[in-house]
């Protein structure tokens, strides 16, 4: 699946302005849209070790520090991190790709210990690449039902495999949160300097 680039992520929220409905101390409320419209739009909430995000892109409430802005400030996202602190929210799929990698892995791995024929290791590999990766559904079955010719691919450690990458939706929020709290110091510093 296509994943969202900081690049893209900004030209979604090109015109977005920043609303600050609630700001105390670790309390704050946020507001992230284009005027008059709610397509793109998201909110961040939060308070102490908490941080709420909502909007077109999904849900998602992330715990860990006392000030959460803390935690999320600085360059860049750190995705696969920060899902560690994910309370709440859809931040991993079925990935199709990754199942074929780890289809290619298991093969791969068999090739260099088996002492089989070239004949008999194109029909693994043909019998491997006949498992079905698109539907996740379909794809436990038949490696649930999986049955190796004698010395051939075994998958029976095979679910220790990583089958998921992170959503669309998720990276998008990444995106955001940096965004918006990037958004929200700025305001902070015009007002400081005023």
């Amino acid at each position: 699946m296509k994943q969202p680039t900081y690049e893209q992520f900004l030209k979604d929220v090109n015109n977005h302005v920043l609303t600050v409905n609630l700001d105390q101390e670790c309390y704050r409320d946020l507001t992230i849209r284009k005027p008059d419209s709610i397509d793109m739009h998201y909110h961040i909430t939060t308070r102490p070790g908490y941080l709420f995000f909502s909007g077109d892109m999904g849900s998602f409430v992330f715990e860990r520090n006392t000030d959460m802005f803390a935690f999320f400030r600085g360059e860049g996202i750190k995705p696969h991190y920060w899902a560690e602190k994910v309370e709440a929210g859809k931040y991993k799929q079925f990935s199709p790709e990754a199942a074929r990698e780890a289809l290619d892995k298991a093969f791969e791995y068999w090739k260099e210990d088996t002492e089989k024929d070239e004949e008999f290791i194109a029909e693994e590999k043909q019998q491997l690449d006949c498992i079905n990766t698109d539907d996740e559904f379909e794809f436990h079955r038949e490696i649930y039902d999986f049955s190796p010719n004698k010395g051939g691919v075994e998958l029976n450690d095979f679910y220790e495999s990583n089958l998921t990458e992170l959503t669309y939706h998720y990276l998008w929020c990444c995106y955001a949160i940096v965004h918006a709290i990037k958004l929200y110091d700025q305001q902070k510093e015009v007002i400081a300097h005023g």
